[in-house]
């Protein structure tokens, strides 16, 4: 899992240098209002790529060209790309950027807005809302919570609504989506979903987990989803696992599934240095040389897709037969009916004290769970970046510390395919926010639900039920049955919060 505050901010630092930013004042004003019914219909037709040029390097204030910006475009456009996604409007990535693209030949842009509270972009954006290419805006980028409020987002996405005229969303990461608060942003859900980043490579199952997490989300809005960001990169594992054919078949199997999604990205990008990975997600490299998915686009007029979902990830479980009654993971300390460990520590592991037995007014019977997270950083940490992680959780495993990575495990956990909801009690010294999640521990020997359903809920003093909804989930072999997540983002002063009869039932 990475940090939900490093890798954002290490993106803006780097991207902030495309432009200034002046901060205005807003009010929050909710956006409302049904999003036109034609931006499925338009994004279906066409061949999307996000983009970002090539030879330039916002590291060093070198911004692209127009011959660049000219070059690219072309580039793509072998590939048969006739959309394009960009990530700001600011100089000559606005109205020149767009004009360019019409001349190339592309039928369709969401154009990018980096900075939220910039006046630039502010008016690029309005100056290009004309071009009958552009479709919809996406406004800010990986930004909350960081760089922007969900107030100000929210006022933002209804000001560059107003003023053009068109669809506009915003992009976060898959699982700030767990929160319905981010879900209901904008007139359409653009997730950024990388299988990469939740330790899938191999092609087949990163493909499985990115149709578990699109339907997930479609599940959960009427909304359209399309997904932003999706791919894997090309190198930079230390184990030398990612490569450029794994790219492609990654590619050409989800555009066999229903999954609406944005080849991410257009480029390999040198500048983007602060991950091993971060300048080998390009189709084309560097130098605009395709890599062997380019190669197959180049051949391909026309996009494959269709509703047969892709094959699903396999391994041996164990016939097990469960009762429709409920099912626990936490009943009461040590009751004969709890179920999974709290093994699973994650990130920031010595900010964390759990405590199982907690007798200070459970909700039922003698006791309840109690959950310190201090923000203070402690290790050890298993973060994949310098510590400290700037996040925690704990994870309820089958059994204790089966992170799915032992062939020893094979077939350990709990076939839970005859539950559709997972219910709990929980409340807080103070009002905090955490995510709540069933599955999702996807290594080879991991659960079945290889996209974990998460959802965000902020507690409060009182105790209150909360429930994530597991219809059509893949039950059938679960040794992550229940865990949290928290961190420094949601939760600056820590958190305090109390869980009690957390269970798996069928409704």
């Amino acid at each position: 899992m990475k940090t939900i505050t490093t890798i954002r901010w290490v993106r803006y630092l780097q991207r902030l240098l495309w432009h200034g930013f002046s901060v205005l004042a807003f009010a929050c004003i909710p956006v409302l209002g049904e999003m036109p019914s034609r931006l499925p219909d338009q994004a279906g037709n066409l061949r999307w790529v996000a983009y970002s040029p090539t030879h330039s390097d916002p590291n060093r204030g070198i911004a692209p060209s127009a011959e660049v910006l000219r070059a690219d475009l072309e580039t793509l456009r072998k590939a048969h790309f006739s959309g394009l996604v960009t990530y700001s409007c600011a100089g000559p990535l606005g109205e020149s950027l767009v004009s360019l693209a019409q001349e190339a030949g592309f039928e369709g842009m969401i154009v990018g807005v980096w900075d939220i509270a910039s006046a630039e972009e502010f008016e690029a954006a309005k100056k290009v809302s004309g071009n009958p290419i552009v479709l919809g805006y996406c406004v800010g980028n990986e930004g909350y919570p960081g760089r922007y409020s969900l107030e100000k987002l929210a006022t933002a996405l209804q000001k560059f609504r107003e003023a053009t005229g068109k669809p506009v969303s915003t992009s976060e990461e898959f699982h700030d989506y767990s929160a319905d608060e981010v879900l209901e942003l904008g007139d359409w859900v653009f997730p950024n979903v990388h299988p990469y980043f939740q330790n899938q490579i191999e092609p087949a199952r990163a493909v499985d987990w990115t149709l578990e997490s699109y339907r997930d989300l479609t599940r959960r809005t009427k909304k359209f989803v399309w997904c932003k960001e999706v791919g894997l990169p090309t190198a930079g594992d230390k184990n030398n696992r990612l490569t450029e054919k794994s790219q492609q078949d990654y590619y050409l199997g989800l555009a066999k599934t229903e999954v609406r999604f944005v080849y991410f990205e257009g480029f390999d990008l040198t500048w983007k240095t602060h991950l091993p990975v971060e300048p080998h997600w390009g189709i084309f490299r560097a130098d605009r040389t395709p890599k062997p998915l380019a190669t197959t686009l180049m051949s391909k007029p026309v996009a494959v897709s269709s509703t047969k979902p892709a094959p699903a990830a396999t391994s041996a479980v164990p016939a097990q037969i469960q009762s429709t009654g409920a099912f626990y993971v936490y009943q009461d300390s040590r009751s004969p009916s709890n179920h999974f460990a709290p093994s699973g520590y994650m990130g920031d592991c010595g900010d964390i004290v759990l405590q199982e037995d907690c007798q200070i007014e459970p909700h039922a019977g003698a006791s309840c769970i109690k959950v310190v997270y201090s923000t203070t950083g402690k290790g050890p940490h298993t973060c994949d970046y310098s510590p400290p992680c700037k996040w925690a959780g704990v994870y309820w495993q089958k059994p204790a510390n089966n992170w799915g990575t032992s062939k020893d495990f094979e077939g350990q956990g709990y076939d839970l395919s005859a539950y559709n909801r997972l219910v709990f009690w929980a409340k807080a010294d103070r009002e905090c926010k955490i995510e709540f999640k069933v599955g999702g521990i996807s290594a080879t020997y991991g659960d079945s639900l290889k996209a974990a359903r998460a959802r965000t809920f902020t507690l409060s003093k009182e105790w209150r039920e909360y429930e994530i909804d597991l219809k059509g989930a893949k039950l059938k072999h679960i040794i992550g049955g229940f865990g949290w997540t928290a961190n420094w983002d949601a939760n600056p002063g820590g958190a305090t919060f109390y869980l009690d009869d957390v269970r798996f039932e069928s409704r």
